[in-house]
């Protein structure tokens, strides 16, 4: 299977003044496409190698290349234009959401300092998600 950097659902310049177009070129086209093409590479080299030992030296390429493209993948579907774009972006809305984050972390202040310490020392530059265990938020 190739992997493919996928399409925007926004144009590049529809984040400004947040994130400006030439950000958002050099991070769709540049930064997630190398992610693409290295784990295209990973996974070609994974199926001509012939040794268990060379399956092995391989996962370390697999699992970030592979996280790095899906992680990028999923944040561009979690961005959207801001308000004054006619977007949606920017502004977390009352909301199941917004209800389960204050009762969990307090306020979404609190969770944004919260989330932010928690991420700050993962590799790749602080990639995080919050998630929903069994009734209860986690980051």
């Amino acid at each position: 299977m190739t992997h493919v950097l996928p399409d925007l659902p926004y144009p590049y310049d529809a984040l400004e003044p947040y994130i400006s177009r030439q950000i958002m070129e050099l991070h769709h086209k540049k930064h997630h496409q190398t992610y693409v093409n290295a784990l295209n590479a990973a996974e070609a080299a994974y199926a001509k190698a012939s040794t268990p030992k060379e399956r092995i030296a391989l996962q370390a390429a697999l699992k970030f290349n592979g996280g790095g493209h899906i992680n990028h993948s999923l944040f561009w579907k979690n961005l959207a234009p801001a308000t004054e774009k006619n977007g949606a972006g920017g502004v977390l809305k009352n909301g199941p959401l917004r209800t389960a984050i204050e009762v969990a972390f307090g306020s979404l202040d609190n969770f944004k300092k919260e989330f932010n310490a928690a991420t700050l020392g993962i590799q790749g530059s602080g990639w995080g998600w919050l998630v929903l265990i069994l009734s209860f938020l986690n980051i």
